[in-house]
């Protein structure tokens, strides 16, 4: 599942027409889901009234023809419950809640936050633990309990780059299907192998196909191509931090003829360094026939 860019103009203004085109490739490749304003598509620099018109947006353009996964997440638990109500009204299919960034929260605070979002909503929801961006980490044990209390608590997306923790999440809820997304390229596969349901990437938007293609060889049980597939996500994930996040994967695109945009400030373009690093990995990545398009100017 991508976690979908926002693509701005130059004035930082939403590009809906880029969006649209980015919205229907990303479906033609396969994808299981798209993942709209997360930390990828800018969530934090958008205002509430903002997010409420990109979950519109998205949820139009999709049109049904795959799931619709929103990141609700504030940093105050009314703000998080206003949006919430927004994206139900919307008909998303289920939200996010990243955890309250900024003022790192206790584990205590962090179980009543999730506890009044989701009974505030009849949606499904997923946690979103993100310590590198959040500052605060949603303990397995926190999930638990939140679980045990609310039945459509379905899931976790973690980025915290740990293995052992998403096991510990599958763990936390015995009584039923709990759902583990891992964030961070280098452990899908290994995820998958321990009972993770699949991955939520920035990387998608770039290789599409090489995510869903990994995910198949999985299922199948062609574990050759699982690996060599998974070598490459890890090197396309190894780049993810030549520059600011969210910055490479806009740049990438506009590499490969599907512009998207800048990042809104104080996010700036690629070094030139940091763009020869990026241009190679999508050099190579064309070259394994992954990309959804034809490599136009990733040697520029």
């Amino acid at each position: 599942m991508p976690a979908l860019v926002t693509p701005f103009k130059e004035n930082e203004r939403i590009d809906y027409g880029a969006w649209q085109t980015m919205i229907d490739l990303l479906i033609a490749s396969g994808v299981h889901g798209l993942f709209v304003a997360g930390s990828q598509g800018e969530f934090y620099s958008m205002d509430m009234e903002e997010r409420t018109v990109a979950m519109r947006f998205t949820r139009q353009a999709i049109a049904g023809r795959v799931p619709v996964y929103a990141n609700v997440g504030c940093i105050t638990t009314r703000d998080t419950v206003a949006l919430a109500l927004q994206a139900q009204a919307l008909d998303v299919d289920a939200i996010v809640v990243a955890t309250p960034y900024y003022v790192m929260p206790s584990q205590q605070e962090l179980l009543e936050h999730y506890v009044e979002v989701c009974r505030a909503v009849r949606l499904p929801v997923m946690a979103y633990n993100f310590p590198g961006h959040g500052g605060v980490q949603l303990e397995p044990e926190t999930a638990g309990r939140i679980a045990g209390q609310c039945p459509n608590l379905i899931g976790i997306k973690d980025s915290s780059a740990q293995l052992e923790q998403a096991i510990l999440y599958r763990k936390a809820v015995p009584d039923r299907d709990f759902l583990v997304f891992t964030g961070d390229d280098h452990l899908f596969l290994p995820a998958l192998e321990a009972g993770g349901a699949g991955t939520v990437t920035a990387s998608a938007n770039l290789a599409p196909k090489l995510f869903v293609d990994l995910y198949q060889a999985f299922r199948a049980g062609n574990r050759a191509e699982a690996e060599r597939l998974q070598g490459l996500a890890t090197t396309l994930g190894s780049v993810i931090v030549a520059h600011t996040f969210p910055a490479v994967i806009k740049e990438a695109l506009a590499m490969i003829g599907l512009p998207v945009g800048p990042c809104r400030k104080p996010v700036g373009p690629l070094p030139a360094e940091a763009r020869r690093r990026v241009a190679a990995v999508v050099v190579q990545l064309q070259g394994e026939g992954v990309l959804p398009r034809a490599l136009v100017r990733a040697q520029a």
